[in-house]
């Protein structure tokens, strides 16, 4: 039954992604007005020190993902060899480029969903191998030591501590969601490390149709960068005030400036996105793995990785300089006192 619910919410948010409500803490207003990298006067308390190029984090990630699609797109409505609109394939061949190791669980579902604790190992993966059997083991037993986690991409026009809209007797909010989880996977794993995964916006709302018009797409990144982007600032920085240890990857952001700021500019939209959810093709999911690989593995992807060709060409062509890119901009993804949002 709980399988089947959440195989449910998914097919409802690749069809329609509609709007989905214990009042927490006020957010801080002034966060928008910031720079996209600044987080506000929030302090993590922790003394920066980001990784150098050489040295990664770790070399074995064990993870579970509280996901939905815009991280496991399967399957896409272009079929692809394997499960290349994943961000754990590209994770796993990545690492296994590196000579490290990755290994990977998760479920579908939206935040209030995923509140419904313990969770499930829902998914499976062609090549990606899997950590956790949950029909016989407690989650405790399965070693993760990282979590991903992302809100859903279309609450975004209210604070993530207002309750969401809909049947919501409990009042549930995307902050109040986040700090269950949280708290219940540290309970269960001490020390592991959760990541935010910071996603794209619904594109809908700025496309009168699919495939966008240039100045469409503009206005669309100009949004990931800008409003989108304060939300999960404003988000971020209220976990930070009790979970200072909560990390955040700013996945969708830096793929918009990759996409008008680099020589990515030229790749078609059709070989970008399939609809206006936006799902991405495969080379969407490839650049979100680029940057979640930089982030959790501390370590930009090996610059010898040989691409294959479901990725479009530009960025085959233009790989190196584009991980450079990424590893700067996480590099430069700091809170207002310097203290990194990323390591």
């Amino acid at each position: 039954m709980r399988r089947n619910s959440l195989l449910f919410i998914y097919v409802f948010f690749c069809l329609t992604l509609l709007n989905c409500n214990s009042s927490d803490d006020a957010l801080s207003a002034t966060d928008s007005e910031m720079n996209p990298n600044s987080g506000g006067d929030q302090d993590s308390g922790i003394t920066p020190s980001p990784p150098t190029q050489g040295t990664p984090l770790r070399t074995d990630v064990k993870t579970f993902i509280f996901g939905h699609s815009l991280i496991v797109h399967s399957p896409p409505l272009i079929p692809t060899p394997s499960d290349e609109t994943t961000v754990p394939h590209w994770m796993h061949v990545l690492s296994q480029s590196a000579g490290y190791s990755y290994a990977v669980d998760g479920q579908y579902g939206f935040l209030p969903q995923h509140d419904n604790l313990p969770p499930i190992a829902q998914w499976g993966f062609d090549i990606a191998s899997g950590v956790w059997n949950s029909d016989v083991e407690p989650f405790s037993e399965a070693n993760f030591n990282t979590i991903l986690l992302t809100a859903a991409n279309f609450v975004q026009y209210q604070p993530a501590n207002t309750p969401y809209d809909g049947d919501n007797p409990d009042n549930t909010t995307p902050l109040s969601a986040t700090t269950d989880i949280i708290d219940w996977v540290g309970q269960q794993e001490e020390g592991i490390t959760i990541y935010i995964y910071e996603n794209w916006p619904d594109m809908a709302g700025f496309v009168n149709s699919f495939p966008p018009s240039q100045e469409e797409f503009a206005n669309y990144n100009a949004n990931t960068v800008g409003d989108f982007h304060n939300w999960w600032l404003d988000y971020h920085n209220a976990l930070l005030v009790d979970r200072p240890n909560v990390k955040m990857i700013p996945v969708g952001p830096i793929i918009s400036k990759l996409l008008t700021d680099t020589t990515l500019e030229q790749i078609p939209i059709l070989d970008l996105y399939e609809d206006a959810a936006p799902h991405g093709r495969p080379t969407i999911y490839f650049l979100a793995s680029l940057i979640t690989y930089s982030a959790m593995y501390g370590i930009p992807p090996p610059s010898d990785f040989e691409i294959p060709t479901t990725v479009h060409s530009i960025v085959r062509d233009n790989y190196q300089e584009t991980v450079n890119f990424i590893w700067n901009e996480l590099q430069n993804f700091n809170d207002e006192n310097g203290n990194s949002r990323v390591w």
